[in-house]
């Protein structure tokens, strides 16, 4: 069973940050393949590959991941715009999308979605 990848590509002119979402307290976060507890900033212009390891036996599920991508690091206090992610299958067409999100504040981009397989997509952040 293949990991989801998410490739993500900040085009705004402000950091992105991406955090493990804390209600997926056993869910592991990998940033560049390597595990992150912490929240990691992507500069104007930088790119990162964002996933998890599943085990052998998961299926294609709506709910596979949490993620954040706020405006600024301090995303466990609330005082910056950020959308937090489920990642997962799409239930109508099998490929990998957001599936749910809450939009805390008032984020300073927006992303969009594209090249979607059943295990990977790309998401770019622009200007909001």
């Amino acid at each position: 069973m293949p990991n989801p990848v998410i490739h993500v590509a900040n085009h705004a002119t402000l950091p992105v940050c991406i955090a493990r979402d804390p209600n997926w307290d056993d869910q592991v976060l990998l940033i560049g393949g390597r595990p992150s507890r912490q929240t990691r900033c992507l500069d104007p212009g930088a790119n990162a590959s964002i996933g998890i390891r599943l085990g052998a036996d998961t299926e294609p599920e709506e709910n596979l991941m949490g993620v954040i991508f706020a405006d600024a690091k301090d995303v466990a206090h609330g005082n910056v715009g950020a959308y937090h992610a489920t990642i997962g299958h799409d239930p109508q067409t099998g490929l990998l999308a957001v599936t749910d999100e809450h939009i805390a504040g008032v984020p300073s981009t927006r992303y969009e979605v594209a090249n979607q397989t059943q295990w990977s997509m790309d998401m770019t952040f622009v200007d909001a």
